[in-house]
């Protein structure tokens, strides 16, 4: 411990540095007992936004510490640490000087850089004006959770491609069926019939995590609806999979879409299992239309652990949906 509280206290990083601890969606906030208690549901609204799963669950997790707390030195040691206060405060100096910017601190700034106290860190520095550090807290908070959000994203997308794109079932998607899909080798692909295809992740344990997508390919159309899509997924998640599942949105308004030049409506909602077993889950079902034929896709989570976050798996799944192209 003392080791560790010397290394925390010095900002030291690199090949000495112990491993970052806990998870990227747990979020340490350094800042003062006054700012925060005039800040506190301010603070909240910005940084612990929800997603919509089976119920609304939180992206992040703050846990708010005091600047002098005797926990800090391993605090400084999480993945994600946040430090807001004014320029003369130390901490966001050792943020600052790991950045290498020899500039000194300006109020209004917020910057992230890693690995400041730990390896696999993610530092953040919101650099407050003395004098009005409540206003420019408050200022400064959208552009921290865009910066909390954006580094978020590249981490899970860093893991996602782990095991890396599935070319060869790309190329055979686009020989065979005339579209294109970008998504890790650990789904497995299966053509279910002569349009539809259905690709699957339920790696370690189909129990416990399932991520689920499924492309169908109909006649071409002018133009689609939210009802069009609500109505295909009903019967699609009716028909193709092994336990039918129910639709429910809580409206019939879709979003619509632009992806890689085609015109789409997404919709989202909850799916629930119509067997005997109480089962549950996010879907993000899409329409394209392209030009020689309509490509309809659901995409569905299933993840029972309420510890486990869902918002990365969602991201996961949106950036496979992305990926889509119609033929060229």
């Amino acid at each position: 411990m003392v080791a560790l509280l010397g290394l925390a206290a010095a900002g030291l990083s690199g090949c000495d540095a112990p491993a970052a601890m806990g998870e990227p969606d747990s979020l340490i906030l350094i800042i003062s007992d006054d700012l925060w208690t005039q800040s506190e549901d301010t603070a909240y609204v910005h940084l612990e936004p929800t997603v919509r799963t089976t119920r609304d669950d939180k992206k992040f997790f703050v846990h708010r510490v005091a600047p002098a707390d005797p926990e800090i030195p391993k605090l400084l040691l999480w993945k994600q640490v946040i430090v807001v206060a004014t320029p003369d405060d130390e901490r966001l100096r050792q943020i600052v000087a790991a950045t290498g910017d020899t500039a000194g601190l300006q109020p209004g700034q917020v910057l992230q850089v890693g690995d400041v106290w730990a390896r696999g860190q993610a530092a953040t520095a919101v650099v407050l004006q003395p004098g009005f550090e409540y206003e420019s807290w408050i200022r400064l908070l959208p552009d921290l959770a865009a910066t909390i959000d954006r580094d978020y994203r590249a981490y899970v997308l860093s893991r996602m491609y782990v095991s890396g794109p599935d070319t060869a079932s790309a190329r055979s998607l686009a020989d065979r069926f005339g579209y294109t899909l970008r998504y890790p080798a650990v789904y497995e692909t299966v053509a279910l019939a002569d349009e539809v295809v259905l690709i699957r992740n339920d790696n370690p344990d189909p129990a416990d995590l399932i991520r689920s997508i499924l492309i169908e390919r109909g006649p071409p159309a002018d133009s689609l609806t939210a009802a069009d899509v609500v109505a295909w997924r009903s019967a699609a998640a009716r028909t193709h999979y092994n336990i039918p599942q129910r639709t429910v949105t809580d409206d019939s308004v879709g979003v619509p879409l632009d992806l890689s030049g085609a015109s789409g409506l997404e919709v989202r909602g909850v799916w629930e299992d119509e067997g005997t077993y109480p089962a549950a889950g996010p879907f993000i079902a899409r329409g394209v239309t392209c030009p020689t034929a309509t490509i309809f896709i659901d995409a569905w989570l299933y993840s029972p652990n309420p510890k486990r976050s869902k918002y990365a798996y969602i991201i996961q799944l949106e950036e496979i949906l992305d990926s889509f192209s119609c033929e060229t």
